[in-house]
Protein backbone atom coordinates (compact mmCIF):
# COMPACT_ATOMS: atom_id res chain seq x y z
CA UNK A 1 0.00 0.00 0.00
CA UNK A 2 1.47 3.28 -1.14
CA UNK A 3 0.03 6.76 -1.15
CA UNK A 4 -2.15 7.50 -4.14
CA UNK A 5 0.07 10.43 -5.12
CA UNK A 6 3.04 8.04 -5.23
CA UNK A 7 1.15 5.59 -7.44
CA UNK A 8 0.19 8.48 -9.74
CA UNK A 9 3.77 9.71 -9.96
CA UNK A 10 5.00 6.23 -10.82
CA UNK A 11 2.33 5.87 -13.51
CA UNK A 12 3.26 9.22 -15.00
CA UNK A 13 6.94 8.27 -14.94
CA UNK A 14 6.18 5.05 -16.81
CA UNK A 15 4.15 6.95 -19.41
CA UNK A 16 6.97 9.44 -19.83
CA UNK A 17 9.46 6.61 -20.32
CA UNK A 18 7.26 5.02 -23.00
CA UNK A 19 6.92 8.32 -24.87
CA UNK A 20 10.66 9.03 -24.63
CA UNK A 21 11.51 5.58 -25.93
CA UNK A 22 9.08 5.99 -28.83
CA UNK A 23 10.57 9.40 -29.63
CA UNK A 24 14.07 7.91 -29.56
CA UNK A 25 13.07 5.15 -31.99
CA UNK A 26 11.52 7.73 -34.30
CA UNK A 27 14.62 9.94 -34.13
CA UNK A 28 16.89 6.99 -34.94
CA UNK A 29 14.68 6.19 -37.92
CA UNK A 30 14.99 9.81 -39.10
CA UNK A 31 18.76 9.39 -38.83
CA UNK A 32 18.58 6.48 -41.29
CA UNK A 33 18.27 3.43 -39.04
CA UNK A 34 15.74 0.79 -39.98
CA UNK A 35 12.78 0.36 -37.61
CA UNK A 36 14.27 -2.91 -36.37
CA UNK A 37 17.73 -1.36 -35.79
CA UNK A 38 16.18 1.60 -33.99
CA UNK A 39 14.14 -0.67 -31.71
CA UNK A 40 17.22 -2.78 -30.91
CA UNK A 41 19.21 0.34 -30.00
CA UNK A 42 16.35 1.62 -27.83
CA UNK A 43 16.02 -1.77 -26.14
CA UNK A 44 19.71 -1.64 -25.22
CA UNK A 45 19.22 1.87 -23.82
CA UNK A 46 16.13 0.92 -21.80
CA UNK A 47 17.76 -0.29 -18.54
CA UNK A 48 19.69 2.95 -18.07
CA UNK A 49 17.35 5.47 -19.69
CA UNK A 50 13.88 4.07 -19.00
CA UNK A 51 14.05 1.50 -16.21
CA UNK A 52 10.99 -0.47 -15.23
CA UNK A 53 8.97 0.68 -12.25
CA UNK A 54 10.18 -2.46 -10.47
CA UNK A 55 13.73 -1.12 -10.76
CA UNK A 56 12.70 2.40 -9.69
CA UNK A 57 10.87 1.14 -6.58
CA UNK A 58 13.62 -1.35 -5.67
CA UNK A 59 16.25 1.39 -5.96
CA UNK A 60 14.27 3.67 -3.66
CA UNK A 61 13.80 0.85 -1.13
CA UNK A 62 17.52 0.00 -1.19
CA UNK A 63 18.40 3.63 -0.50
CA UNK A 64 15.91 3.82 2.38
CA UNK A 65 17.25 0.59 3.89
CA UNK A 66 20.76 2.07 3.78
CA UNK A 67 19.77 4.99 6.02
CA UNK A 68 21.15 4.87 9.60
CA UNK A 69 17.82 4.14 11.33
CA UNK A 70 17.19 1.01 9.21
CA UNK A 71 20.62 -0.19 8.08
CA UNK A 72 21.15 -2.83 10.76
CA UNK A 73 22.98 -5.18 10.92
CA UNK A 74 20.03 -7.40 11.75
CA UNK A 75 20.09 -11.02 12.79
CA UNK A 76 18.33 -13.27 10.28
CA UNK A 77 14.71 -14.11 10.93
CA UNK A 78 14.02 -17.40 12.62
CA UNK A 79 11.71 -19.79 10.79
CA UNK A 80 8.84 -18.83 13.11
CA UNK A 81 9.49 -15.10 12.54
CA UNK A 82 9.77 -15.63 8.78
CA UNK A 83 6.35 -17.32 8.72
CA UNK A 84 4.76 -14.64 10.89
CA UNK A 85 6.31 -11.80 8.87
CA UNK A 86 4.94 -13.33 5.65
CA UNK A 87 1.33 -13.43 6.91
CA UNK A 88 -1.05 -11.14 5.13
CA UNK A 89 -2.98 -8.53 7.01
CA UNK A 90 -2.36 -5.11 8.49
CA UNK A 91 -0.03 -4.41 11.33
CA UNK A 92 -1.48 -2.30 14.11
CA UNK A 93 -1.04 1.38 13.48
CA UNK A 94 -2.60 4.78 13.24
CA UNK A 95 -4.72 6.00 10.40
CA UNK A 96 -2.41 7.53 7.85
CA UNK A 97 -4.81 10.26 6.86
CA UNK A 98 -4.13 9.88 3.16
CA UNK A 99 -5.52 7.84 0.32
CA UNK A 100 -3.65 4.60 -0.32
CA UNK A 101 -3.37 2.51 -3.46
CA UNK A 102 -2.37 -1.12 -3.59
CA UNK A 103 0.48 -1.74 -6.02
CA UNK A 104 2.67 -4.74 -6.64
CA UNK A 105 6.28 -4.37 -7.72
CA UNK A 106 8.70 -7.21 -8.22
CA UNK A 107 11.97 -6.88 -6.33
CA UNK A 108 14.95 -9.19 -6.08
CA UNK A 109 14.37 -11.89 -3.44
CA UNK A 110 17.43 -10.72 -1.48
CA UNK A 111 15.94 -7.22 -1.22
CA UNK A 112 12.55 -8.60 -0.14
CA UNK A 113 14.27 -10.65 2.55
CA UNK A 114 16.25 -7.60 3.70
CA UNK A 115 13.08 -5.49 3.73
CA UNK A 116 11.10 -8.04 5.75
CA UNK A 117 13.98 -8.61 8.17
CA UNK A 118 14.44 -4.88 8.72
CA UNK A 119 10.72 -4.32 9.24
CA UNK A 120 10.54 -7.17 11.74
CA UNK A 121 13.69 -6.30 13.68
CA UNK A 122 12.90 -2.58 13.95
CA UNK A 123 9.31 -3.34 14.97
CA UNK A 124 9.68 -6.38 17.18
CA UNK A 125 10.05 -4.48 20.47
CA UNK A 126 6.97 -2.29 20.12
CA UNK A 127 4.99 -5.10 18.46
CA UNK A 128 5.67 -7.53 21.31
CA UNK A 129 4.85 -4.82 23.86
CA UNK A 130 1.55 -4.07 22.11
CA UNK A 131 0.66 -7.75 22.27
CA UNK A 132 1.77 -8.16 25.88
CA UNK A 133 -0.38 -5.21 26.94
CA UNK A 134 -3.37 -6.50 24.96
CA UNK A 135 -3.44 -3.43 22.74
CA UNK A 136 -3.97 -5.20 19.41
CA UNK A 137 -7.01 -6.94 18.05
CA UNK A 138 -10.33 -6.20 16.45
CA UNK A 139 -13.01 -4.52 18.48
CA UNK A 140 -10.78 -3.08 21.20
CA UNK A 141 -12.19 -0.22 23.21
CA UNK A 142 -9.31 1.73 24.66
CA UNK A 143 -9.44 4.40 27.34
CA UNK A 144 -7.27 7.54 27.32
CA UNK A 145 -4.07 6.13 28.87
CA UNK A 146 -4.28 2.89 26.87
CA UNK A 147 -4.92 4.86 23.71
CA UNK A 148 -1.86 7.04 24.37
CA UNK A 149 0.38 4.02 25.00
CA UNK A 150 -0.92 2.31 21.87
CA UNK A 151 -0.34 5.44 19.79
CA UNK A 152 3.25 5.75 21.08
CA UNK A 153 4.02 2.09 20.38
CA UNK A 154 2.39 1.99 16.94
CA UNK A 155 4.35 5.09 15.91
CA UNK A 156 7.52 3.04 16.44
CA UNK A 157 6.39 0.23 14.12
CA UNK A 158 8.01 -0.03 10.70
CA UNK A 159 5.99 -2.50 8.62
CA UNK A 160 7.08 -3.14 5.05
CA UNK A 161 4.52 -0.74 3.49
CA UNK A 162 5.69 2.13 5.69
CA UNK A 163 9.29 1.57 4.62
CA UNK A 164 8.25 1.47 0.96
CA UNK A 165 6.15 4.64 1.30
CA UNK A 166 9.04 6.45 2.99
CA UNK A 167 11.44 5.18 0.30
CA UNK A 168 9.20 6.52 -2.47
CA UNK A 169 8.66 9.83 -0.66
CA UNK A 170 12.43 10.32 -0.36
CA UNK A 171 13.82 8.64 -3.46
CA UNK A 172 10.92 8.05 -5.82
CA UNK A 173 9.85 10.24 -8.71
CA UNK A 174 9.05 13.85 -7.90
CA UNK A 175 5.94 15.74 -8.94
CA UNK A 176 7.42 16.86 -12.26
CA UNK A 177 9.08 13.61 -13.26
Amino acid sequence: MIYTYQASRLSLLRKRFVLEEQATVEELERQGKSRKEARIIAARMRPAEWPSLNVVVAGAVERRLDEPDLVGPWSPLTERERKEAALSGRWPGPSLGGALSQRHYAMPSELVERLRTTAWRVSQGPLYELRARGLVGAGLVLRGPERAVRAELTARLYPVPRIVREALARYGPGPCE
